[in-house]
């Protein structure tokens, strides 16, 4: 069944960075490649057999540049990280075997 705006209660009204997203996307890590959609916000999965028991993901803020990276620690289990728009989610850094899940508004 297609999206039906009739439906859609809340079409047309002004997204902010509190609101829900209105989409989500499950993202593959990817060196020097932006996200097709730049996110309002990442959640991970972190599966219970990761090694060291933490899981790093590394990302791009949205204003960072082309070489700028942050490294996000995360546990065990399904979680958002810390609240920040990005553009890239870097594979060299990140634990492979995560779900990372994009938040946008389109």
């Amino acid at each position: 069944m297609p999206y039906d705006p009739a439906r859609d209660a809340l079409k047309g009204f002004a997204a902010s960075l509190s609101s829900p997203a209105r989409q989500l996307v499950r993202i593959t890590p990817a060196d020097g490649a932006d996200l097709a959609t730049y996110a309002k916000a990442l959640w991970v999965f972190v599966p219970e057999d990761v090694a060291g028991g933490v899981a790093t993901i590394r990302i791009t803020p949205v204003a960072g540049g082309d070489a700028d990276t942050v490294d996000l620690h995360a546990l065990p289990g399904l979680q958002p990280l810390p609240p920040c728009q990005v553009r890239r989610v870097w594979a060299t850094g990140t634990t492979t075997g995560l779900s990372i899940y994009a938040l946008t508004d389109r």
